[in-house]
């Protein structure tokens, strides 16, 4: 079963290959990243209650996602 993330009246069931969700305004450049995890849930249904696995695992060689020329 999937993991379901509630926005509002939203549903996202699944984010992955490098995909993004954004609200409001935003800018992408150089669409690329080198593993970036900062947590997971799992819910099962809408109204049970959540298990919550908090990791960090941060691989960013290049220290600086966004230069500015």
């Amino acid at each position: 079963m999937p993991t379901v993330n509630n926005i509002f009246n939203l549903k996202i069931t699944s984010v992955s290959h490098n995909g993004s969700i954004n609200f409001g305004n935003t800018l992408h450049r150089q669409m690329t990243v080198d593993q970036k995890f900062n947590g997971s849930t799992v819910l099962i249904g809408d109204g049970s209650l959540s298990l919550n696995r908090i990791l960090s695992n941060v691989t960013d060689p290049d220290l600086q996602d966004q230069v500015n020329t």
